[in-house]
């Protein structure tokens, strides 16, 4: 019985996995196919939709987008209107770029205002004691990663915007998710290390594994 249990659970996560992989390239695939035969207004549309249906999708399975649903259903809505009505790269570019950017500064302007972004969101994702949430070095090591967040958002617009300027449509949209998902992946892999390592010194804190282990219990 448990290991039925077990291959049920590996199936699971292989179609969760599948679709989250589909979710990322299918809107890459239909912009570049539309734009190439239809033109931008329908490649916008297209990748817009996709993009809504994908983020429904994803708040159903209980993901935590769920929580920003509203606000990115709009943003998509939005950003995908005026793409189609001013049938300009430019404009449906740079509004992507400048959200980015301002996204980096709105995350630091969260650690100015003593309220950092990761403290406020990580504690309501994983099951974080709380006496380690109310340590000081909790407090530190997530205003030092929101801060290092922020510029990497702010940091990749800039990326965007050269590469805008230096290659074609179709190669701008390629380069960015080729160059993106890889670096995204590192650097999220880098910084969970090192929140990891960190948050040792605070009391109650054995680690993401604990913690993962701590809301399995929890959802049985």
């Amino acid at each position: 019985m448990r290991r039925i249990e077990n291959l049920s659970t590996n199936i699971t996560g292989d179609e969760a996995g599948y679709r989250r992989l589909l979710d990322s390239i299918a809107p890459i695939a239909i912009f570049l196919l539309l734009n190439r035969f239809a033109g931008l207004g329908w490649a916008v549309g297209g990748a817009t939709v996709w993009g809504l249906q994908a983020t429904v999708r994803r708040s159903r399975r209980g993901e935590a987008v769920g929580k920003f649903l509203p606000l990115l259903i709009v943003y998509l809505l939005v950003r995908g209107l005026i793409g189609i009505i001013t049938d300009s790269e430019d404009v449906y570019f740079g509004i992507g770029i400048a959200t980015k950017a301002a996204i980096g500064f709105g995350l630091i302007g969260t650690v100015i205002l003593k309220r950092s972004f990761l403290s406020q969101v990580l504690p309501t994702v994983l099951p974080f004691k709380k006496e380690t949430i109310k340590h000081k070095i909790f407090s530190r090591v997530m205003a030092q990663m929101t801060v290092v967040l922020g510029l990497y958002q702010i940091l990749t617009s800039i990326w965007d915007v050269w590469l805008y300027r230096h290659t074609s449509v179709d190669g701008y949209v390629v380069i960015r998710n080729l160059v993106g998902f890889p670096a995204g992946f590192i650097a999220s892999l880098i910084a969970l290390l090192y929140i990891d390592r960190s948050l040792r010194k605070a009391d109650g804190f054995e680690g993401f594994v604990d913690l993962l282990e701590t809301e399995e219990k929890n959802d049985t």
